[in-house]
């Protein structure tokens, strides 16, 4: 998927608290010298990282809050996000797709 976005043959596109989770779990589960690497990466990366504002976040909020327990607070951003640009939501969490509050495409991790 990522290098579909780094020829520029689709756009990809994320938002700050989505970084923040990319970087405490991949800290969590390879350590902080992978989480640097792989978060330098991100930010050099063709793919679009937008900023929180308030129609994002009253977004995100709407959503958590009809969705309480099933949605954590990163997931709501980036629905919002996939919600708000109409796009597909590439994600390796099978809970969101289930949802079925945007269109999904589930990423296996071995």
């Amino acid at each position: 998927m990522f290098d579909e976005v780094a020829r520029g043959r689709v756009e990809g596109c994320t938002c700050e608290i989505n970084l923040a989770e990319f970087y405490y779990k991949t800290c969590e589960k390879l350590g902080r010298e992978a989480a640097e690497v792989r978060h330098a990466s991100l930010r050099n990366s063709e793919l679009s990282i937008l900023a929180i504002n308030e129609r994002l976040t009253r977004a995100a909020g709407g959503l958590k809050c009809v969705h309480k327990g099933r949605l954590s607070l990163a997931d709501a951003y980036i629905v919002a996000v996939a919600k708000t640009l109409g796009g597909t939501l590439v994600t390796t969490d099978s809970r969101i797709g289930e949802l079925k509050l945007v269109q999904t495409k589930l990423l296996k991790i071995p």
